[in-house]
């Protein structure tokens, strides 16, 4: 054999190869868009621990006066550092006296997906501020969610979504700075809301 019939053989080989592994990443990508659609749409409820459903329509009040520590908030608008089935769903935690987060927690949320979550747990982004608070609240909240069947919080979360001036960025959640590099689809950041 001639050195171009092999260069020739080899370069269609690399090309096949190319070919495969991206439409092997490509089926992938769509499966995983696939079943984030459907848990979006509802087809598989996400949400079957003790927060239950979390869209709530009720309306909580803009500050309390008696906050001493992280607590449960209750569909029914009852708090309560002790878990309380009576009261209903567990819609969030209370952890200042203005600041609820929300029940639900995602801890794997991309760019084009972000805006659909937000919608469908029904909340708003959290400030720079109260990405602070939360993190000082990690493990009482992480008790909190244990205590009343559900489970914990993750320990190693590495950047959170925050809005800033009207605008999602994402921070490193250990050492505060923020990432603008977000913009490819495969850049992933958890999320917790405020209620």
């Amino acid at each position: 054999m001639d050195a171009g019939l092999i260069f020739l053989i080899v370069l269609i080989v690399l090309f096949l190869i190319g070919f495969i592994s991206l439409f092997v990443l490509a089926m992938s990508n769509l499966t995983e868009q696939a079943n984030i659609a459907d848990e979006l749409s509802g087809k598989e409820d996400m949400f079957k621990r003790p927060t239950g459903e979390p869209i709530w329509y009720g309306k909580l009040p803009d500050k309390v006066d008696d906050y001493v520590e992280p607590r449960y908030v209750y569909e029914n608008l009852e708090e309560s550092t002790e878990f309380l089935p009576e009261n209903g769903r567990i819609i969030g935690y209370r952890i200042s006296p203005e600041l609820v987060i929300h029940s639900t927690v995602r801890y794997v949320v991309n760019p084009p997906i972000l805006s659909r979550y937000i919608e469908r747990l029904g909340g708003k982004m959290l400030n720079e501020t109260e990405v602070s608070l939360l993190k000082r609240n990690w493990n009482e909240i992480s008790k909190l969610r244990v205590k009343s069947g559900d489970e914990p919080l993750a320990k190693s979360v590495i950047c959170l979504w925050f809005d800033m001036m009207g605008h999602p960025y994402a921070m490193n959640f250990e050492d505060g700075y923020y990432r603008d590099n977000f913009c490819n689809r495969n850049f992933c950041c958890a999320l917790v809301l405020k209620r």
